[in-house]
């Protein structure tokens, strides 16, 4: 599901800590933001974005996105249904016993396409960064030590991996005679069975990964030659600079609206005071 592919895209050639960054900027503004408009501005942006600027597949994306989007939908009418139950004024739509008002229809829709949006810039991220090349920015232009570099990476290829770990521990256990999703104690005890196994898997992965870098002597020489290089060019920061302007833009309108209404409803209330 978050896995990288290569491609030769507008994407794939962009500094991964410019990336990186901007997803954070995007991330704390439509955390931020109250309004749906904004979020879901981001969904489509980055969704058609993947698609167009990354080469991905949108029927991969989408099969990528579904599950997301289920969860996404599902917090949705969970919410729905709990404000739903609320006897409160300004009721904007009603349903059987349920009722709404405009309060709660905008914070429904705009927790869902929020987790839709952080969803999708994530994936966006993995499927368009090679590993390798966020470490080397991260050495290179955040001026990381390579020994935390390199274990970034060791450890940011190792998850992938996880699964298959997971599947081999699973047909180990049913080979001996464990039962395995079969049964309500079964299925509830499972998780459990595999966590010990998994952890002495990956720290055997660890000391041999932590053995191979100290034989190599990584690390003990300051200054070193690299294969590759990354650097931040002028598209980079244009790309970075666009890519600000559309959660900018919604969040000063976000901000006029909210300080419009509380000047409203400041001389509403000084109105009724003074009467």
């Amino acid at each position: 599901m978050f896995a990288y592919i290569e491609r030769d895209s507008f994407l794939h050639h962009r500094n991964p800590i410019v990336k990186l960054i901007l997803i954070a900027v995007i991330t704390i503004i439509v955390c931020l933001s109250y309004f749906p408009v904004l979020p879901i501005i981001t969904f489509t942006i980055m969704f058609f974005g993947t698609w167009i600027w990354g080469k991905i597949p949108i029927d991969d994306l989408f099969k990528r996105m579904l599950l997301f989007i289920v969860v996404s939908i599902l917090f949705m009418t969970s919410m729905l249904l709990l404000r739903g139950l609320n006897d409160e004024a300004d009721i904007v739509l009603r349903f059987w016993i349920f009722r709404w008002t405009e309060k709660d229809i905008v914070q429904a829709v705009s927790l869902g396409f929020r987790i839709l949006a952080l969803v999708t810039m994530s994936m966006s991220f993995v499927l368009t960064t090679k590993p390798s090349d966020l470490v080397l920015s991260l050495i290179l232009q955040c001026k990381i030590s390579v020994i935390h570099g390199y274990a970034t990476m060791a450890t940011y290829r190792f998850l992938p991996e996880l699964q298959d770990q997971v599947d081999s521990i699973h047909l180990a256990q049913e080979i001996r005679g464990i039962p395995w999703n079969k049964g309500i104690v079964s299925r509830f005890t499972s998780p459990f069975r595999v966590m010990l196994p998994l952890l002495c898997v990956a720290a055997r992965r660890g000391e041999r990964v932590a053995c191979a870098m100290e034989s190599r002597g990584l690390g003990r020489e300051k200054e070193r030659t690299y294969y590759k290089k990354t650097e931040i060019t002028k598209t980079d920061k244009v790309f970075f600079g666009r890519g600000r302007l559309p959660q900018f833009y919604e969040g000063g309108r976000a901000a006029v609206s909210f300080t419009a209404s509380a000047q409203q409803a400041d001389c509403f209330h000084g109105g009724r005071a003074g009467n």
